[in-house]
């Protein structure tokens, strides 16, 4: 009888451990809103407003007037982790011309996932969650990642890029909105 009561504890206390883990590696409720319809090239990009992984409030229009990559992307994409670090190396060598970058996951919630990920792939510039995938809908992005969005100083989207970049092709697109 002992046995069976010290096993049901373990097993409890096990159960309680796996259950703390994963609510401690996400963040509370994130409010996301996006305004603006559907992403298309040649308009001005749908705003939005979330939060970024260490909790600080976003909004893309707060970065009208600097070029702008949207990065979608998500922990289990292996082209994303591919393309990663060439958006690293291009936020660095542009950022002196305004240049912002904006990882927005998608459909995630584990802070600490998200965070293992970035930090595998040397990624530094800002990480945002998009959770019930709000953001992602209005830039038309389903499960094809990665999918990046060059958006020029005026707000406008200039190009749209679907599946993993090469080098040429996001200096390219860079080139267009800097």
């Amino acid at each position: 009888m002992r046995l069976k009561l010290l096993g049901a504890l373990l097993l409890a206390s096990v159960f309680i451990v796996l259950v703390a883990t994963q609510l401690l590696g996400r963040p509370a409720t994130v409010n996301v809103t996006v305004q603006g319809g559907r992403a298309a090239v040649g308009q001005v990009a749908p705003d939005f407003t979330t939060q970024t992984l260490d909790g600080n409030r976003v909004r893309l229009s707060q970065f009208r007037g600097k070029p702008v990559l949207l990065n979608f992307w998500a922990t289990w994409c292996g082209p994303c982790q591919d393309e990663m670090p060439l958006i690293q190396r291009a936020s660095d060598t542009y950022k002196a011309q305004g240049l912002v970058g904006l990882a927005v996951n998608y459909q995630q919630t584990s802070t600490s996932s998200m965070k293992a990920f970035l930090r595998k792939v040397n990624a530094q510039f800002p990480a945002v969650f998009d959770p019930a995938g709000k953001i992602a809908a209005a830039y038309g992005v389903n499960v094809g990642l990665p999918v990046s969005v060059f958006i020029d100083r005026s707000g406008t989207v200039s190009f749209i890029q679907v599946g993993q970049m090469s080098d040429a092709l996001l200096q390219q697109h860079l080139h267009a909105i800097l």
